[in-house]
């Protein structure tokens, strides 16, 4: 292992000529050898509880640069893999919860590298299931959103999508009100980067709610959701996680991005949709009946260039929420104009669509008619 014994000024100077050396990528890859087995191990020994924040970030840049390095460029020897391996379960991931504490930008660094090894399966989720690390890294929506970075959300987004992590551990962390308020912040703020792993990571807790099977089983037919078969039975509540239902504040949006140009938005927002009417259907049906001037919209634009799996699924949700109003006597304040226009929609959609579309929005109309004059 390297050593990097020495005073501090001494430290600091070393440290300076290997970040030049670890941006010099043909250096690294000549010499992989002593990066990997000697001085990578030294940069975590130094580090760890050295008093100047110089020192530390400088450890964890140039530990980050070469890691970068190595991760972009494939070994084609397997024992250098797996000492990389080592070096991140061993050395890098120990030291986490002490970089993400650290001043910035360490933090950064420390989740952008995270976020990268568990990408290139260096380290596994199965690595950091333990509640304090998982609930470290969901943190950040407990404060100023605006101080949030991509790389917060990527990392939330990978915990929240591995087979491995329990929907009880989700719920104990009690942060979905938050991700929604997330959502609707990047939203109007137009922060294109955080949009669609922002919606991701409502999808991921969606799926861990409904269980991730059915749930992929709505995204390719969005008819089982008023299927009354056994597949569509109510959500298992010891699965469900217990604060998803803050989600149906966000519905308003989810139906907004549901009608974007972006094809993935699109398809993530409106998979939400379904999603949570399956996972909070009270809740849900609240936010779908009392935005019906946005899902009018969406279905106005089908000549506009909506994927018809989008509109599918709105035409459904439109229809388990007008089965859900009636079935559970529910009173919202309805815009009776809003329910006429989307008749004039679905009228259309009937006679001129294809005809798993013409047969949704068949259900939607029968459905809707069902719905009280009087609201």
């Amino acid at each position: 292992m390297f050593n990097f014994q020495g005073r501090d000024d001494f430290q600091i100077t070393l440290l300076r000529v290997l970040e030049s050396v670890a941006e010099e990528r043909l250096v690294i890859l000549e010499s992989p050898n002593i990066f990997i087995c000697e001085i990578l191990p030294g940069l975590a020994v130094l580090y760890k509880g050295n008093k100047d924040g110089d020192a530390r970030f400088l450890c964890l840049k140039i530990l980050f640069d070469v890691m970068i390095i190595f991760l972009n460029e494939p070994l084609e020897d397997d024992q250098r893999s797996e000492a990389l391996k080592s070096i991140s379960i061993i050395h890098f991931l120990p030291l986490y919860p002490t970089f993400i504490e650290d001043e910035d930008p360490i933090a950064m660094y420390a989740q952008k590298l995270l976020v990268m090894l568990i990408e290139f399966n260096y380290i596994k989720i199965s690595d950091i299931l333990h509640l304090k690390t998982v609930s470290q890294c969901f943190e950040f929506l407990l404060g100023d959103l605006s101080s949030a970075n991509v790389n917060n959300v990527q990392l939330c987004l990978a915990l929240a999508s591995a087979p491995e992590m329990e929907s009880k551990l989700l719920s104990q962390l009690k942060v979905v009100r938050r991700i929604g308020n997330l959502l609707e912040f990047v939203y109007a703020k137009d922060m294109e980067d955080f949009l669609e792993p922002t919606l991701g990571l409502c999808r991921a807790f969606l799926l861990c709610s409904v269980g991730s099977k059915r749930g992929l089983a709505y995204k390719k037919e969005p008819a089982l959701l008023n299927d009354s078969s056994e597949a569509s039975t109510a959500v298992d509540q010891q699965q469900c996680i217990r604060d998803v239902m803050d989600f149906g504040s966000n519905v308003g949006v989810l139906l907004e991005l549901s009608r974007s140009c972006e094809a993935n938005i699109g398809d993530i927002a409106s998979e939400c949709v379904l999603l949570l009417l399956k996972a909070a259907p009270r809740e849900a049906t609240t936010g779908f009946l009392t935005n019906l001037l946005k899902v009018s919209t969406i279905l106005e634009s089908s000549r506009k260039g909506v994927p018809h799996l989008v509109l599918q699924r709105i035409l459904h949700a439109l229809a388990y929420s007008c089965q859900q109003y009636l079935s559970h006597a529910m009173i919202l304040s309805i815009s009776i104009n809003e329910i006429s226009r989307i008749e004039v929609i679905l009228l259309e959609l009937k006679n001129s669509s294809p005809p798993d579309l013409a047969s949704a929005a068949l259900l939607a109309a029968s459905e809707l008619q069902r719905l009280p004059r009087c609201i």
